[in-house]
């Protein structure tokens, strides 16, 4: 009798899995579609060396930004720039980099994860301050997972640049702001 329990909650597990493991990419590229977005991801520049080229109390901000238009075609677009400390744009601090993507199908992680399969087809880094470089990106590599127990407005991003610095994880909300907002000046300063 144990033998038969046994068995037949190992073949319902199997089948629970292989179903699971079967999502259909139709349905899980339409959940992706649209635009998604960070919040600034925003880091002080304490060094002796940030100040000497940023000048003091100068934040550096990351956003990321993805647009999903079909399995076959999304961008992934990060923005990278400094701010003096009344907000603004230093000159000649923005770098872009931007991959040309096609999303796969998905395979169940831990948890309530969806692991989606995600080919770069491409990818440059830019300097709007310049346009005349291109630097393409070898080897880079990008993953996005989604939760099947979340409201379907979260997903995240594994940037892993080829070497290695640079690399991060980031949370990113359908259609959210992405646009840096000025902060006040503090007085308290970090040391580093």
């Amino acid at each position: 009798m144990r033998i038969q329990i046994t068995t037949a909650l190992a073949v319902a597990l199997v089948y629970a899995t292989g179903a699971a493991a079967q999502t259909p990419v139709a349905s899980s590229q339409a959940s992706l579609t649209g635009t998604w977005r960070s919040a600034p991801d925003e880091t002080k520049l304490t060094s002796d060396f940030d100040r000497s080229v940023w000048g003091a109390n100068a934040t550096s901000v990351r956003t990321v930004e993805l647009v999903v238009r079909s399995a076959s075609d999304a961008t992934l677009r990060v923005v990278k720039r400094v701010l003096d400390p009344k907000g603004r744009v230093v000159p000649a601090s923005t770098w872009i980099e931007e991959a040309q993507l096609r999303i796969g199908g998905t395979t169940p992680g831990a948890a309530d994860r969806l692991e989606h399969d995600v080919t770069v087809a491409s990818a440059v880094r830019l300097f709007p301050d310049d346009p005349s470089y291109r630097w393409m990106i070898e080897d880079l590599r990008v993953r996005i997972v989604t939760f099947t127990a979340r409201d379907g407005n979260t997903l995240e991003i594994r940037y892993d640049t080829p070497e290695g610095r640079g690399s991060f994880w980031e949370t990113l909300r359908r259609g959210a702001a992405s646009t840096p907002k000025p902060q006040p000046p503090t007085s308290k300063r970090s040391s580093g």
